[in-house]
C-alpha cells in the first residue's frame, strides 16, 4: 500500500501536476493525523477499561477484607468481656471484709491479664497507598479510604502508647518482689519481700492491685476501640458497595 502512494506521488510530480500532488499530501497528513488520533483514543480506551478493572479488583478485596476485620471484631468483643469480668471476679472477692488468702491467690491467678489488640486485615488498603494506586478511585472513594487510614493509625498510635504504659507498671511492680520465686521458678523467697502475696498491706500487694486496675482501664480502651474500628469498617463498606 505505502509503495503504491509512493508510485502515485512519483506520478504526479512526473507529470507536473504540483498542485494535485500539494492537495494529495495534505490529503495523506491529514489521513496520517486521524489514524493517529484513532489509535490514541484505542489507546486511552485499552488504559481506562484496565484502570476500571483494578479498581474493581481492589474494592472486592477490601470489601473481603472488612468483613474479615469484622468478624474478628465480634470475636475480639466477647474475649475482652470474658477477660474483663475474670478481673472484676478478683475484685468481688477481694473487697470482702472476710476472705481466704488462698481463695484470693485463685482469683488472681484466674484473672485474664494479656496484652492483645485488634489488628486489621485490611492489606489492601496499605497496599493503595504503598503503590500509589489510590489515584485510581473517585475522588469519594479516595477520601473514604483516606478517612478510614486515618482512623486505623490514630487508634493503633493510641493503643501502643497504652500497652506500653501497661508494661510499664509491670516492670515497676516486677522491681519490688521476687520474680524468681512468684514465676515458679525456685522455691525461696528474697527475705526483703518474703510472704507479700499473703500480706494484703504490702506495697508489692498495691502494685499488684495497680496492675489489675490498668488492665481494667486497658480493656475498656480496647472494647471502645474495637467499636470505633467496627464503625469505621461499616461506613466505608457501605460505600463500597454501594451502586
Amino acid at each position: 500500500m505505502l509503495r503504491l502512494f509512493s508510485n502515485f506521488r512519483k506520478s504526479l510530480l512526473n507529470e507536473g501536476k504540483t498542485g494535485r500532488y500539494l492537495k494529495y499530501a495534505l490529503g495523506e497528513i491529514v489521513l496520517v493525523v486521524i489514524g493517529i488520533l484513532i489509535a490514541l483514543q484505542i489507546n486511552n480506551a485499552n488504559e481506562r477499561s484496565k484502570s476500571n478493572a483494578m479498581v474493581e479488583l481492589y474494592k472486592k478485596n477490601i470489601v473481603t477484607e472488612l468483613k474479615a476485620d469484622l468478624e474478628e471484631i465480634k470475636r475480639l468483643d466477647s474475649i475482652i468481656k470474658v477477660r474483663k469480668k475474670s478481673i472484676q471476679d478478683y475484685i468481688d472477692y477481694y473487697e470482702q471484709d472476710e476472705l481466704e488468702i488462698e481463695v484470693l491467690h485463685e482469683k488472681i491467678d484466674s484473672a485474664q491479664l494479656t496484652l492483645s489488640d485488634f489488628n486489621t486485615k485490611t492489606y489492601t488498603v496499605q497496599d493503595l497507598f504503598t503503590t500509589g494506586n489510590l489515584k485510581l478511585f473517585s475522588p469519594t472513594l479516595k477520601n473514604a479510604i483516606l478517612e478510614f487510614k486515618n482512623k486505623q493509625d490514630q487508634r493503633s498510635e493510641v493503643q501502643i502508647k497504652i500497652t506500653d504504659f501497661q508494661i510499664t507498671k509491670f516492670n515497676e511492680f516486677e522491681k519490688h518482689i521476687d520474680a524468681l520465686y512468684t514465676n515458679g521458678f525456685a522455691n525461696k523467697e528474697h527475705s526483703e519481700v518474703k510472704g507479700w502475696a499473703n500480706n494484703l498491706d504490702s506495697p508489692q500487694f498495691r502494685m499488684q492491685n495497680n496492675y489489675v486496675a490498668g488492665f481494667i482501664e486497658y480493656y475498656n480502651y480496647q472494647l471502645g476501640s474495637i467499636e470505633r474500628a467496627k464503625e469505621s469498617s461499616m461506613e466505608l463498606l457501605e460505600i463500597l458497595q454501594s451502586p
